[in-house]
C-alpha cells in the first residue's frame, strides 16, 4: 500500500485529487471521487459566468438553476454531503479561482465556503480543502505586514482547519504561494487542459524544480496524470500526489456531457491546442471550434504565443461561450471542449471507484518492478 505525507495532511484513503474543472459544477464526480478515498473537488468556475462582463449571450439559469453563485456553491455541497453520508472517510472540498477577472464572484466563493463550515457541523467535518487557482495567492493571506490586501479574504484567519491548496504554473508563482502560507501547492505543467501557464513548462521541467525550491512544503503533481504509472513517476519527482482533471472527465460519474468524455478517449496525444480563454491561455480538444479560437487568438491576442499576458477580444469570448452553448446541444465539432494533452492516454469511461483501485495497483507494480529494469554491474 502506497502511503505518503499526502494522507497525513489530507486524511484520505489514496493520494489523488480530482481537479475542479469547468463549466460543470462537478458535483456528482466530487461525491464519486470522495467516497473512491480521493478528494472530491466541487468546481466553481461556471459559477461566476453570469456575473463576468461580456458573457450576456449564455442563458445560465436555463442550464444550471440557480443564478447566483452562493446558491449553487450551497447547492452543490449539501449534494455531495448527500452522496458521502454513508462513507465515513469521505472528504471533500471546493475549488475557487482567483484570477483577475474572477476576484469580486471569487470573494464569494470563499465568504460562503466560511459561513457554511462555521453554522453546519458536517460541512466542517468533511469540506477540507479550498483550491485556490489561475491567480495571485497573496490576495487571499496577510501581507508580510499584517495587514490583507483589499477586495479579498485571508482564508487561513477565518478558517484555520482548513488546507489550503494552490495551483501554480511556474517556479515563480509556487514562490509566492509558500509566501502567502498555503499549505500545498499542485505544481501543474502546461500539458493540463483548460487554464494553463503563459509559458510552455512541461510538468517534467516543472515539478522537481518546484519540489525543490519550496521544500519543506509539499507539491502534489498536475498536468499530464492518468494513471499508475504517472502516479509513481509523480512521486519519484518528489511530489506526495497527483490532480487529474482530464482522466476523471472520462468517467461514468463525471458531470460531464456523454460526447465529451467520448472526444477525450477518441482524442490522441496531439489533439490539444492552446488558444486565448476566459482566464488566459486555455487548452481545448482539436476540433473544428479548436481551431477557430487558435485563428482568433492569432489575431486578437497573438502575444500569447509568446507566451506574454495579453487580454481578451469579444470575439474569442463569443466563440468560448458559444462553443459552450453548441455542447449543450450535443454539437461537438462546434463546442468549446476542454482538455489535456493526457487524452491520448485515456482509452475508457470507468467508474470512478474502478479507475482510482486500478491507479493505485499499477502504481504499486510499477514501484515494485523498478529494480528490475535497473542493470546492476558485477
Amino acid at each position: 500500500m502506497i502511503r505518503t505525507k499526502f494522507h497525513d495532511i489530507f486524511q484520505t484513503k489514496l493520494p489523488i485529487i480530482q481537479a475542479g474543472m469547468s463549466p460543470y459544477d462537478t458535483t456528482k464526480l466530487a461525491g464519486a471521487a470522495a467516497k473512491a478515498g480521493a478528494i472530491g473537488i466541487i468546481s466553481t468556475v461556471g459559477m461566476g459566468f453570469f456575473d463576468m462582463p461580456g458573457l450576456g449571450q449564455f442563458n445560465y439559469s436555463a442550464v444550471f438553476g440557480e443564478t447566483t453563485p452562493e446558491g449553487r456553491l450551497t447547492r452543490s455541497i449539501i449534494h455531495v454531503l448527500a452522496a458521502i453520508e454513508e462513507a465515513p472517510w469521505a472528504l471533500f472540498g471546493v475549488n475557487i479561482p482567483v484570477s483577475e477577472e474572477f476576484i469580486p464572484t471569487a470573494s464569494r466563493l470563499i465568504r460562503c465556503v466560511i459561513n457554511r463550515m462555521k453554522s453546519d457541523p458536517a460541512v466542517k467535518e468533511k469540506l477540507k480543502v479550498i483550491v485556490t487557482s489561475a491567480g495571485d495567492p497573496l490576495r487571499w493571506s496577510k501581507t508580510p505586514g499584517g495587514k490583507k490586501l483589499a477586495e479579498s479574504i485571508a482564508i487561513k484567519e477565518e478558517i484555520p482547519e482548513i488546507v489550503w491548496v494552490h495551483v501554480v504554473p511556474s517556479v515563480r508563482a509556487a514562490l509566492r504561494a509558500v509566501k502567502a502560507g498555503a499549505d500545498v501547492i499542485v505544481a501543474s505543467g502546461r500539458e493540463g487542459g483548460a487554464h494553463c501557464s503563459w509559458r510552455d513548462t512541461s510538468t517534467i521541467v516543472l515539478l522537481p524544480e518546484v519540489v525543490k525550491r519550496v521544500a519543506p512544503t509539499p507539491v502534489v503533481a498536475a498536468g499530464g496524470f492518468a494513471d499508475g504509472v504517472s502516479l509513481a513517476a509523480a512521486l519519484a519527482m518528489g511530489a506526495i500526489g497527483v490532480q487529474m482533471g482530464t482522466r476523471f472527465i472520462a468517467t461514468k460519474e463525471s458531470d460531464f456531457e456523454q460526447i465529451w468524455k467520448e472526444l477525450i478517449v477518441k482524442s490522441t496525444e496531439e489533439d490539444a491546442l492552446v488558444a486565448r480563454g476566459l482566464f488566459g491561455p486555455m487548452r481545448f480538444l482539436r476540433n473544428r471550434r479548436a481551431l477557430e479560437l487558435v485563428d482568433a487568438t492569432l489575431r486578437g491576442s497573438p502575444d500569447l504565443y509568446k507566451g506574454n499576458p495579453c487580454g481578451s477580444t469579444q470575439e474569442l469570448l463569443d466563440l468560448e461561450i458559444g462553443g459552450l452553448a453548441n455542447l449543450f446541444d450535443g454539437k461537438i465539432d462546434e463546442a468549446a471542449v476542454l482538455g489535456g494533452t493526457v487524452a491520448g492516454r485515456v482509452h475508457d469511461i470507468p467508474a470512478v471507484q474502478e479507475l482510482c483501485g486500478r491507479i493505485m495497483e499499477e502504481a504499486e507494480a510499477t514501484i515494485e518492478n523498478l529494480e528490475s529494469l535497473i542493470i546492476k554491474e558485477s
